[in-house]
């Protein structure tokens, strides 16, 4: 296993799920993922894979400063 994998979650440990992001993209597809706070940070954690979508994905995580702008599912939220 990669360290490069190990040192972009490692972050997340002990972080606390705020809330979730289900945003539908215009192909169709859902930009899904999970705004988690951790101390004074916020990180965004977003599901991907490839444009066949037949990969074995990977998760984009992203230190943000503003995650109220995101569209969020509001019935999942609480």
């Amino acid at each position: 296993m990669s360290n490069a994998y190990i040192n972009i979650l490692k972050p997340l440990i002990g972080g606390k799920i705020k809330k979730i992001i289900v945003d539908p993209t215009p192909t169709g597809d859902v930009y899904m993922g999970l705004i988690v706070e951790n101390g004074k940070k916020t990180y965004e954690i977003v599901g991907l894979s490839d444009a066949e979508g037949n990969g074995a994905g990977h998760l984009a995580v992203t230190l943000i400063s503003d995650f109220s702008k995101r569209t969020v599912d509001s019935a999942a939220s609480t």
